[in-house]
């Protein structure tokens, strides 16, 4: 499955189109865009989001921006899908200051993916 980058960015940046789901839920709303941000050690999900699908917090820790500021945040477990696949159980950060979706390493490494940058597309591939 291909999804195009992400042209809200500039220059065009690899996204995936996802839904999030309460652990073992039903998904809620629509397809939601992620940015594939394979510098990011965790993935961060807006905190209106979580609300909204009642995410469970599981834990509290700190991260650091690229900027190098600390701040404590907390930690909640979703349900991921992309492209009809479920992985369940992720571990997020909520976001109280952004709208965007950024899948981090934590959970990008569960995926067969390919970054044309050329084409302007990210190649999904079942493993």
């Amino acid at each position: 499955m291909q999804f195009p980058y992400l042209a809200s960015y500039f220059p065009p940046a690899p996204g995936l189109d996802i839904r999030l789901a309460y652990p073992s839920g039903g998904f809620v709303g629509g397809q939601l865009s992620a940015f594939v941000g394979t510098g990011a050690d965790g993935t961060l999900v807006p905190l209106r989001l979580l609300d909204e699908i009642g995410a469970p917090i599981v834990d509290e820790t700190r991260i650091r921006s690229h900027w190098g500021e600390w701040r404590s945040v907390d930690l909640y477990t979703v349900d991921i899908e992309v492209a009809g696949l479920r992985f369940p159980a992720v571990e997020v950060v909520g976001d109280e200051r952004s709208n965007e979706i950024i899948l981090g390493r934590n959970f990008l490494n569960w995926l067969n993916l390919l970054l044309d940058g050329p084409s302007h597309r990210v190649d999904f591939r079942e493993r």
